[in-house]
């Protein structure tokens, strides 16, 4: 894009908040852009499975629903800019959005750059990367095809990467620091039918062993005995919560002790005409109905701001 555009909102991530902020404010005849890397739908895409959305029957995947939201966004009249956003500054009475090949001036921003998967700093994790340790069950779980896994995670997204590595796997070890992990009942029902997947409860992953460059084994400390033994397994799937990427935000807007950001009912921040939504902000409820629902009410207090 060459020259300086200018927009009434400009929405910087590509993922179900992002798109359906896009989606709405569009609709409300203000002109938007959706500013975003290649890939678009963010996190969202690596579910293989969004259940219990509303008004979709049965699963979804995660790319389909994206897909949807995008083209109704498009519809709608919603701009889509492909780049790497690196700069989101106060200008004025409005701001100005900057990448490698954009420059954007708008009244509003929502900021909904989404999070990525928590790195723990296991020993050993960074040089096993891609050999054997990874951040995705849907992308890499047929690397695993008829191999002993294991999970780490304590949450509903742990449980379902450890279903959905299971299709391919022989055998899933799910680790949880609780005594049980933090499911559905939907989830706990399917893994306790499963004679795949076996949970190993008030447990951590210690460090990590290699085996002719790729991952051999994982060292596990019992919590209640601090008892180490371990656990041959060729891969391990590390689903153990989310980073919030914030980094764009932190000489704007105050953030929480978790790296998020504090936002009223309308998602409006400390900043006027900067919102934040999806997993940027504080207490956000984790579901994809969650996400849409924030992109949604973004949108609106977005519009009353224009048009005041």
């Amino acid at each position: 894009m060459s020259g300086t555009e200018e927009y009434d909102v400009a929405v910087v991530g590509g993922g179900l908040a992002a798109l359906s902020a896009g989606l709405f404010a569009a609709s409300s005849g203000l002109r938007t852009t959706v500013v975003t890397e290649i890939v678009m739908g963010g996190e969202l895409i690596n579910l293989e499975e969004v259940v219990r959305f509303p008004g979709i029957p049965g699963p979804v995947s995660g790319s389909e629903l994206a897909g949807r939201v995008e083209a109704q966004a498009l519809e709608a009249g919603a701009e889509f800019v492909f780049d790497d956003v690196t700069e989101i500054a106060k200008d004025g009475t409005g701001f100005v959005v900057r990448g490698p090949d954009t420059e954007i001036r708008s009244r509003t921003v929502v900021a909904a750059m989404g999070a990525g998967r928590r790195r723990p700093g296991l020993d050993g994790e960074g040089d096993l990367e891609g050999r054997g340790v990874s951040y995705c069950g849907t992308c890499d779980g047929p690397f695993f095809k008829e191999k002993s896994v294991a999970v780490l995670g304590d949450h509903e997204f742990a449980g379902r990467e450890a279903l959905v590595v299971a299709r391919y796997a022989s055998a899933v070890t799910l680790i949880t620091r609780r005594g049980e992990p933090d499911l559905s009942t939907a989830t706990r029902s399917a893994i306790d039918g499963s004679d795949r997947i076996r949970v190993l409860p008030r447990a951590e992953v210690e460090s990590l062993t290699a085996s002719d460059g790729v991952l051999g084994a994982v060292r596990i400390r019992d919590l209640t005995t601090g008892e180490v033994s371990a656990l041959d397994v060729a891969g391990l799937f590390v689903n153990d919560g989310v980073a919030p990427r914030t980094s764009l935000l932190r000489d704007l807007v105050e953030l929480d002790p978790d790296g998020r950001v504090r936002v009223d009912a309308g998602m409006r921040t400390s900043v006027e005409g900067l919102f934040a939504v999806g997993e940027l902000r504080s207490d956000f409820a984790g579901y994809a109905i969650a996400a849409a629902g924030d992109g949604a009410t973004a949108a609106g207090s977005a519009r009353r701001l224009v048009r005041s």
